[in-house]
C-alpha cells in the first residue's frame, strides 16, 4: 500500500531519519528496500548493489505517534550518496510488503567526509571498501654532470689608427684668399638681410592708380509740358460729353472741393439752367450775401433771390429757407421783405425743417 516519507539527514555525517507515516504496523522487525533507477543493478544490499531484491535491516526502528522512525546509518547512506530519488519498500515479518513509495534522497555529507582534524572534505568513502595505497614514485638516476668547454676567446680590436696624418697632403692657403671669402660672406650676409627687410617686415606700399572721375552726366532739358488748359476749356471739354443735370451736379462740387471755383460756377450754371433744383441752390450761393462771399464772384442780392425762388417753387425745403433768411435780411441790391420772408419760412418749417423754425422764432410778430 503507498505510504508517505521524509528524508532528514542527522548532524552526524553518514546518518539521516527516515519518517513514514500512514503505515500501520509494528516497528519490530521491519526491513527496507531500496531501489534506485540508474544501471543494471538496481537493489541496494549490504555489500553495495544488486541486480535481485534485497531486505535491509535498519540500526534502529520505533515509532513516534502515527510515524515511524528508521534510523539509517553509514552502510545505507554512503552509498545513496549523489542519488536524486529512491523506491522504498517496507516488510513486516509473517506479513510481507506493507508500504511502498519513492522519496527523494537529500544532499548530506558521508561518514568519510570527517577528517581526524574535525573539518569535512567532499570525498565520499563507503564502508567496506579501502582505497588504494598510492604506487611508490620510481627512483630516477641522478642527473649526469657535463663538463661546460670554455667559451672561444674574442678576436683581437683592430687599429684604427691611421698610418699617417691625413693633413699632411693638403695646400697651404694664402691669407688673401681667406679675406676674399670672408668679404663674399659678408655681402651675401647684407645683401640678404635687406632683402628680407624690404619684403617681409617693411614691404613696400602698392602704388594704387587713382581712379579718373566720372564724365558728368549731361542735363537733360526738361520735357515740354503741354499749356495749361483754361477755366472755359476744361468745362467745355466736360460738358461736350453732353452729361445729365444730375451728373454735371456732382461734377460741379467735385471742382468746388479741388479748389476750381470757377469750373464748378460754370458747371452748377449749365445744370441749373436745365431745371436741377439742387444745382439752382448751389448757383445762388455764389450770389448770396448772407452767405460767405466766394473770391472773385460778386454779391448780388437779386441773381440769388432769383435762384433761390425757382428751386423754392419745386417744393424744396433748403431752397424755401434759404429764400427765406436772404428776404428777412436783404442786402446786395434786394430790399428786405420780412412778410415774404415768413411765407417761404413757413413752409419750409412745413416740411420739419428745423432750421426754419428757428428762424420763424426770430422774426418779428
Amino acid at each position: 500500500m503507498p505510504v508517505r516519507a521524509t528524508i532528514t539527514p542527522l548532524p552526524e555525517p553518514g546518518h539521516a531519519l527516515l519518517r513514514v507515516s500512514e503505515l500501520d504496523a509494528a516497528a519490530e522487525g521491519l526491513t527496507l528496500s531500496i531501489q534506485r533507477q540508474q544501471g543494471p543493478d538496481t537493489h541496494l544490499a549490504d555489500d553495495g548493489w544488486r541486480r535481485t531484491e534485497t531486505w535491509l535491516m535498519p540500526d534502529e526502528v520505533r515509532r513516534n505517534g502515527e510515524v515511524l522512525e528508521f534510523h539509517l546509518g553509514p552502510e545505507i547512506c554512503d552509498r545513496l550518496a549523489g542519488i536524486a530519488t529512491v523506491r522504498l519498500r517496507v516488510r513486516e515479518p509473517d506479513i510481507g510488503v506493507v508500504g511502498t513509495t519513492v522519496v527523494a534522497w537529500p544532499a548530506m555529507l558521508t561518514s568519510g567526509a570527517a577528517g581526524a582534524s574535525g573539518s569535512y572534505d567532499d570525498t565520499v568513502r563507503l564502508r567496506g571498501r579501502q582505497a588504494p595505497p598510492p604506487a611508490p614514485e620510481p627512483e630516477l638516476p641522478p642527473p649526469l654532470e657535463v663538463a661546460a668547454e670554455p667559451p672561444p676567446p674574442f678576436p683581437p680590436r683592430p687599429d684604427l689608427r691611421a698610418a699617417r696624418d691625413p693633413m699632411a697632403d693638403l695646400p697651404k692657403r694664402s691669407g688673401a684668399t681667406g679675406w676674399m671669402i670672408a668679404g663674399v660672406l659678408v655681402l651675401l650676409a647684407v645683401g640678404g638681410g635687406y632683402y628680407y627687410w624690404t619684403n617681409h617686415l617693411h614691404p613696400p606700399e602698392p602704388v594704387v592708380a587713382a581712379a579718373p572721375p566720372p564724365a558728368p552726366t549731361p542735363l537733360q532739358p526738361p520735357a515740354p509740358q503741354p499749356p495749361a488748359k483754361s477755366v472755359r476749356e476744361t468745362v467745355a471739354e466736360y460738358l461736350a460729353t453732353k452729361p445729365a443735370p444730375d451728373a454735371m451736379l456732382a461734377k460741379a462740387r467735385d471742382f468746388a472741393k479741388s479748389g476750381d471755383m470757377g469750373a464748378a460756377f460754370l458747371v452748377f450754371r449749365q445744370a441749373a439752367e436745365q431745371g436741377n433744383a439742387a444745382a439752382q441752390v448751389e448757383l445762388a450761393s455764389f450770389y448770396d450775401p448772407t452767405s460767405p462771399a466766394k473770391a472773385g464772384f460778386p454779391q448780388d442780392g437779386v441773381q440769388a433771390a432769383d435762384w433761390y425762388e425757382r428751386a423754392a417753387l419745386t417744393g424744396l425745403a433748403e431752397a424755401q429757407r434759404k429764400l427765406g433768411l436772404l428776404l428777412a435780411k436783404g442786402g446786395a441790391g434786394l430790399t428786405a421783405d420780412v412778410t415774404k420772408a415768413k411765407v417761404w419760412l413757413q413752409q419750409a418749417a412745413a416740411q420739419n425743417d428745423a432750421d426754419a423754425k428757428k428762424a420763424l422764432d426770430g422774426l418779428p410778430k
